[in-house]
């Protein structure tokens, strides 16, 4: 969940707590109609007593309160929960060679997201992801993910209180350790011992899952040093740590600041901030802009940064959303030609097999590589949501392109082609015809498309003549206005009156009358 979610929660709690405590007020205040006046000279004697004495305390929420809050905020919770992903199936995915090359926290956080989104591979995700959330300090994290999954935790849906136990003495001395050399440093005025110091802590927090706490003192750290690829480096960890919490502003300014330092950086090290850039973007849906930061981020050399992103998710990132946004000539200039792209392309060949396939127009070959390509697409944590949304753009754009030669096509042939039934072809077109993205029309009979051919070069003369009469007309205004400048004309009311055919006419508009005849 959230923390947006949470901070609603939370908001929902205290009003749905204020109602219930003004409904008992106002119950209380109504009292029994049938208690005598004593009764009633003993309660407001009370309240005075009160009044002088302080404030009325307020009452807390009562267990029926608490039941009906706690009702509402699983409800919440439920709602928010991920579902898995129907009508897909997922038995190809290999999950060990998929997490191979993620490490750390980034590791455990797709093992999650596979978990919640695929069914036949939630369990072993779980089991996967509690091996590596023990290689950390997250306690409360693993708290968590063995009380809501205990059902599907068969063997290990019992808490390791050993491990907890041996975590938290060791977290503590290891607290103490880094906090009296970070004092000391300070003492001593040690500026690089300072700025180790905040790292370390940084890093003891991160570990531990304290996000906030870890965000502080990477920030301190980056303030204690001038030196460029110590300032990097700071950042990246900054925004490591605000990746996982998903504070994107958090992102965006610690990218800033690093890639000021861009000139005086390693090429590898800028290529991976061009790459986190990318999947800023790409949460933000600007999906071509992210194409290109994937597309030009990579240098001579393959890199990678295990700990938010593979070599084989720039390969992946990047040939996916160029499919999805780049025209033809586009994509040949950005992906085909692109000698030092096509080093990670060839880490996916599957990927690489459906650029190709796209532009040498075999659609059989394509529509069927993108089919199978698709789980892994789903399962990863920062496409998934933008699948279904990109695949329909890819489809139309083929579906345009195979349709460009033809003035008349077959859409039985098109639909075997494309891998799909004759009515949801008919669809796809009907829809692309009424939104003008495909000029054409559908014989419903026959099921045959005729293509509507525009005459570009009666549309060209038409065009020009049009630009021609605009240009004559503004000429024209542009000489009247020099004439009337020229002969001192200025907008005045006229004192005179002249007869003209019978109708008033002021004197000004008889001398411009008589100047534009004086110019035809």
């Amino acid at each position: 969940m959230s923390q947006e979610n949470k901070i609603e929660i939370e908001k929902e709690i205290e009003i749905e707590l204020e109602k219930e405590n003004e409904k008992t007020i106002e119950i209380e205040k109504e009292g029994s109609g049938e208690e005598s006046k004593g009764e009633e000279e003993k309660e407001q004697n009370t309240e005075k007593e009160k009044e002088k004495g302080g404030e009325e305390k307020k009452k807390g929420p009562t267990k029926e309160q608490l039941e009906k809050i706690k009702k509402k905020v699983q409800e919440r919770e439920a709602a928010n929960e991920p579902k898995f992903i129907k009508g897909v199936d997922f038995s190809s995915f290999d999950i060990e060679d998929y997490i191979e090359g993620y490490r750390g926290h980034t590791r455990m956080d797709r093992l999650l997201f596979i978990a919640q989104r695929s069914e036949i591979h939630q369990q072993k995700a779980l089991k996967m992801f509690l091996e590596e959330v023990k290689k950390t300090r997250n306690i409360q994290k693993y708290r968590k993910i063995v009380e809501k999954y205990s059902d599907v935790l068969q063997d290990e849906k019992s808490l390791d209180q050993k491990w907890i136990d041996k975590t938290l003495k060791d977290s503590a001395s290891t607290y103490d350790s880094l906090e009296s050399n970070l004092k000391t440093a300070k003492e001593n005025v040690n500026q690089k011992g300072i700025q180790e110091g905040n790292m370390q802590l940084g890093h003891f927090y991160f570990d531990k899952g304290d996000l906030k706490s870890a965000l502080k003192y990477y920030s301190r750290a980056k303030e204690a040093t001038n030196d460029p690829i110590e300032t990097a480096n700071c950042c990246l960890d900054a925004i490591k740590t605000a990746m996982e919490g998903k504070s994107y502003s958090h992102i965006s300014a610690y990218l800033n600041t690093a890639q000021k330092k861009s000139k005086e950086l390693e090429l590898e090290t800028n290529g991976i901030l061009k790459t986190i850039n990318g999947l800023l973007q790409l949460t933000s849906r600007e999906f071509k802009t992210a194409a290109h930061q994937f597309i030009n981020a990579p240098g001579k050399k393959v890199f990678e940064y295990p700990e938010i992103f593979t070599s084989m998710d720039v390969g992946i990132y990047g040939g996916f959303l160029s499919l999805a946004t780049f025209n033809r000539r586009e994509l040949k200039r950005n992906i085909l030609d692109n000698e030092y792209f096509k080093n990670y392309l060839e880490l996916v060949p599957e990927m690489r097999d459906i650029i190709y396939n796209y532009y040498e127009s075999k659609y059989a070959d394509f529509v069927e590589g993108l089919e199978k390509i698709k789980p892994q697409l789903l399962l990863d944590q920062y496409l998934s949501s933008h699948v279904e949304r990109l695949y329909t753009r890819i489809r139309e754009k083929a579906i345009i392109q195979y349709f460009s030669p033809y003035l008349t096509l077959d859409m039985k042939k098109m639909a075997k082609d494309f891998g799909t039934t004759l009515e949801l072809i008919e669809i796809e077109v009907s829809n692309l015809i009424a939104e003008d993205k495909l000029a054409g029309k559908i014989d419903q009979k026959n099921k045959i498309i005729y293509g509507t051919r525009i005459n570009k070069r009666s549309q060209t003369f038409q065009e020009v003549l049009s630009f021609g009469k605009d240009y004559r007309r503004k000429t024209r205004a542009l000489l009247l206005r020099a004439n009337l400048i020229q002969n001192k004309m200025t907008v005045k009311r006229p004192r005179k009156k002249v007869m003209m055919g019978g109708e008033n006419m002021n004197f000004m508009n008889l001398q411009l009358l008589n100047l534009m005849r004086g110019f035809n």
